[in-house]
């Protein structure tokens, strides 16, 4: 028989998971946690529910950055016309993750703290130098995305944790957002591949390039030599095929149902030539399905 503790404020939930052993699981929505008890992959003797705590689900937007409670819902985010007018690429490709049932109990905390390899947020919000505020009894810790990220359903979130928060800057001026999602089986929306892209062009010349690609390795996946090479050029055809390349002959895909590691590669190439492309041609911020 699995017990479920349900604290009332965010300090009880610290302290109990500071008593905790490492088989103690947090809930927040649910929606990963019981599909993986009930597959057998997690046989956990505690849970701790985060539903009767207050304040944290909401969206605070200043000039300089938008924060996240860490129960803040998918769909609360999809939803959001404020949050749409600063991080339209986020909030639009939030629909294209589960349906409304999920979203509607998932939260952005949780989303990552699956770190889910095909989940489609996380490689957006790398994109967008989002971190992660951990908090325990000891005290707070801010997070890079990419240094939370670590492996597989894995991240570097202890025990004791919870994700709090999610903080993501406001996007610098000039600078245009786009995710292309994928999806190889009719039957599913989990991405075969997805391309998330966030570019800066000042005076004709790229400033700040970032990709990711999601679905397809452990973790979002990225070249950073390769877009370091961007900076001060002109966002050509040929730059972007030149990225393009890089991307398609480093990335390392899975294989499984939704493709095989070479389609993966060549996807891979492709979506980083087409999303980049889009930037540049100035196609709304926004989210594509293919």
């Amino acid at each position: 028989m699995v017990r479920v503790l349900r604290p009332t404020t965010l300090d009880e939930a610290l302290a109990v998971l500071r008593d905790a052993d490492e088989d103690t699981k947090v809930v927040a929505g649910g929606t990963a946690l019981m599909l993986m008890m009930r597959a057998g992959l997690l046989f956990p003797d505690t849970l701790v529910s985060l539903e009767d705590i207050p304040g944290l689900d909401y969206i605070t937007i200043d000039e300089h950055r938008v924060r996240l409670g860490g129960l803040t819902t998918l769909r609360t985010m999809e939803r959001s016309r404020e949050l749409a007018a600063v991080l339209p690429t986020l909030t639009q490709a939030l629909p294209l993750v589960a349906n409304h049932r999920v979203r509607n109990r998932a939260t952005i905390g949780g989303n990552l703290c699956e770190a889910d390899y095909a989940s489609d947020p996380p490689s957006i919000l790398v994109t967008l130098d989002c971190q992660v505020r951990l908090r325990s009894t000891r005290g707070d810790r801010l997070v890079p995305l990419p240094d939370f990220l670590v492996d597989y359903y894995e991240t570097t979130i202890e025990h004791d944790e919870l994700a709090v928060e999610v903080i993501i800057p406001r996007p610098a001026a000039g600078t245009r957002t786009h995710y292309v999602k994928y999806v190889s089986r009719t039957s599913e929306d989990r991405p075969c591949v997805g391309v998330a892209a966030s570019l800066q062009v000042v005076d004709g010349t790229c400033r700040a390039v970032n990709v990711q690609v999601a679905g397809a390795t452990s973790t979002p996946f990225s070249v950073p030599q390769a877009l370091a090479d961007c900076v001060g050029q002109a966002p050509t055809d040929d730059l972007w095929a030149h990225v393009a390349h890089a991307f398609e002959t480093e990335i390392d895909p899975i294989e499984d149902v939704r493709g095989s590691s070479a389609y993966r590669r060549q996807v891979t190439g492709r979506l980083v030539k087409r999303t980049l492309r889009g930037l540049t041609q100035n196609h709304p911020n926004g989210a594509t399905r293919l």
